[in-house]
């Protein structure tokens, strides 16, 4: 049976048992809630895919990925590397996560994710260059953007979650532009649920409310 079909069977058997004067009004609203449960995953997709903001990647001078989520990070940057899409690979980040600060070894993003990069995943440590700064999207920017001008780089490919692409993108296209640099965003799989059915899984609720919550903030302050 098509949803359709199951909407005018509801719609019938509701106006059957609910009082004449309940009022169009109400009437209305409950038919806009039975839309939304039947149609509940192309709606919360495309709420899911407007974060998603990648583009289609070419040569570029060298690969930055952004702290945090080190895992799926680094694993995706260095696969793009692997593809010839450019010559080194830049982890990024000076955060040290929380679970660290209770041991010796203390060691930031950018760090933890060379270290795996190059012992895990066997990339040539000379084409690894961790960059020890940032510990905010706002501030990997500005880090990435003063190496990149240092550096004469014309293209870079900026490596992070998907869901966080349409936030990094406000930040990174037009101060990088202005320098006459093209920033390319390509978004790593998150390994702990699955972007086209995020409302399943509970870091995928997180993920999804928090970026919307940061792109707010970060619309409003920047």
């Amino acid at each position: 049976m098509k949803a359709l079909e199951i909407i005018d069977i509801v719609k019938w058997k509701v106006t059957k048992i609910l009082p004449k004067n309940w009022g169009k009004k109400w009437l209305l609203i409950f038919f806009i809630g039975c839309w939304a449960i039947v149609f509940r995953a192309p709606i919360l997709q495309g709420i899911g895919n407007f974060l998603i903001k990648e583009d289609t990647l070419k040569k570029s001078d060298a690969i930055f990925v952004l702290g945090g989520n080190i895992f799926d990070r680094s694993t995706h940057g260095v696969y793009l590397y692997e593809q010839g899409y450019a010559p080194t690979i830049h982890p990024m980040g000076e955060v040290v996560e929380k679970i660290l600060l209770t041991t010796d070894d203390k060691k930031p993003d950018a760090v933890l994710s060379q270290y795996y990069m190059i012992n895990e995943l066997n990339t040539p440590a000379q084409d690894v260059a961790p960059i020890i700064k940032g510990t905010s999207t706002k501030e990997e920017a500005e880090a990435i953007l003063n190496y990149a001008v240092e550096n004469n780089y014309k293209r870079i490919i900026v490596v992070s979650d998907k869901f966080h692409l349409r936030r990094i993108s406000s930040t990174f296209k037009t101060p990088f532009e202005e320098q006459g640099i093209e920033v390319l965003l390509s978004g790593a799989p998150n390994s702990s649920y699955r972007e086209d059915y995020w409302w399943n899984y509970e870091a995928g609720l997180i993920m999804v409310n928090n970026e919307y919550v940061k792109l707010m903030y970060y619309l409003l302050k920047y």
